[in-house]
C-alpha cells in the first residue's frame, strides 16, 4: 500500500499528531504516580447505626453515627472506625489513592487510542512484496527448495 497520495499524507500526518498528543497524555495521566504522599486504599463514609440497648437514643430514632474507612481485603469488604482527629488526614490519603486509581484507568483507555493510531499507522506504511518479474522466474527462494548454489 505505502503513503503515496496527498490525501495519505495527510492522514499520516494526522495520524502523527494524535499520536504525539496521546503520548503527553499519559505524562499528564502517571503524573500522581511520582509523588511519594503516603495513599489509603478504601472509601471513607459515615455509618449510622442501632446498639440494640432499649433504653439509648438511637432506640428512639437518633442513631449513632461514626466515621468508617470501606476498603476489600484479601476479596472481603472491611470497616474500620476512623479514630477522632483523624478524619481529615484519612481523606486526604484516601481522596490520593482514588486519584492514582482513576489514573490507571484514564492511562489503559489513552493505551489503546494509542494502539489503534499505531495500528492504523502500520497499515498505512505496509507495501507487499513485489512480484517477480517474468524474465525473474528462474530465481529462487536462497537456501530454499531448487536453490543450485555452489555450496
Amino acid at each position: 500500500m505505502g503513503i503515496k497520495t496527498t490525501t495519505d499524507k495527510k492522514k499520516f500526518s494526522q495520524l502523527r499528531q494524535s499520536l504525539d498528543r496521546l503520548a503527553k497524555q499519559i505524562r499528564q495521566i502517571v503524573e500522581p504516580f511520582f509523588s511519594d504522599k503516603p495513599v489509603i486504599k478504601g472509601s471513607v463514609y459515615e455509618l449510622k447505626t442501632k446498639c440494640g440497648k432499649p433504653g439509648c437514643k438511637c432506640a428512639k430514632g437518633q442513631l449513632h453515627h461514626r466515621m468508617v474507612l470501606s476498603a476489600s481485603e484479601k476479596g472481603k469488604t472491611k470497616l474500620r472506625a476512623i479514630p477522632r482527629g483523624f478524619l481529615v488526614d484519612v481523606q486526604t490519603k484516601v481522596s490520593c489513592y482514588q486519584e492514582l486509581r482513576r489514573a490507571r484507568v484514564q492511562l489503559i483507555e489513552v493505551h489503546k487510542k494509542i494502539v489503534q493510531v499505531m495500528d492504523e499507522m502500520e497499515a498505512m506504511r505496509r507495501e507487499k512484496l513485489p512480484s517477480p518479474k517474468k524474465s525473474d522466474h528462474h530465481v529462487r527462494d536462497r537456501n530454499g527448495p531448487g536453490d543450485f548454489r555452489a555450496e
